[in-house]
């Protein structure tokens, strides 16, 4: 009678306590409540000139922004709150939200007063952005510290298989052997 063993070669997942969950979670509140007090105190103009016009806003904080400004710091803030209960949704969310902020920062670089004449910037501006970015894409490189359930994975089929009855047939005592070639007929 043939044996059935059942074999999973996949790693099994870590438990362990995520260190990107909690960073993701500070920089989405810091974002999101940055966007809406700079909404609430600063400009909430969302008129724009784009895409090679110049726009202006009003500062909050020292930070220049218009009424699009302080939408992305608060949509960016609501994605990394959104994502940070996950530890893959923490370290995805991060990753895109920071490279979103660095690629508008280098804009704003080039570009001086505004980003493709949307949003408000200026140098500080310019400098959260890039800074927030840079942090959110690290965040997005925190592991997963801990233990793995279980021990290690076997690495490969042989080693939990018998290769010596790996097939082979039962032996019967009680049947004679075949006398006759694999083409010709049993009867």
């Amino acid at each position: 009678m043939a044996r059935t063993e059942t074999y999973d070669d996949t790693v099994r997942p870590r438990s362990g306590v995520s260190l990107a969950k909690g960073p993701v979670a500070v920089l989405g509140a810091a974002s999101l409540a940055l966007g809406v007090l700079g909404f609430i105190f600063a400009d909430q103009s969302f008129t724009f000139d784009a895409p090679s016009g110049t726009v202006e806003g009003s500062t909050f904080l020292g930070i220049e922004g218009n009424g699009w400004t302080w939408a992305l710091f608060a949509v960016a803030g609501l994605l990394l709150l959104l994502g940070s209960p996950i530890h893959w949704g923490a370290k995805s969310m991060a990753f895109m939200v920071g490279v979103a902020m660095v690629v508008g920062a280098l804009i704003s670089l080039s570009d001086g007063d505004d980003i493709l004449g949307i949003f408000a910037t200026n140098t500080a501006t310019t400098i959260v952005m890039g800074a927030g970015g840079v942090a959110a894409i690290v965040a997005s490189m925190l592991p997963r510290i801990g233990r793995r359930r279980g021990g290690a994975p076997m690495a490969t089929r042989e080693e939990r298989v018998e290769p010596a009855r790996r097939f082979d047939r039962d032996e019967r005592a009680d049947r004679p052997a075949a006398t006759h070639g694999p083409l010709e007929d049993r009867r």
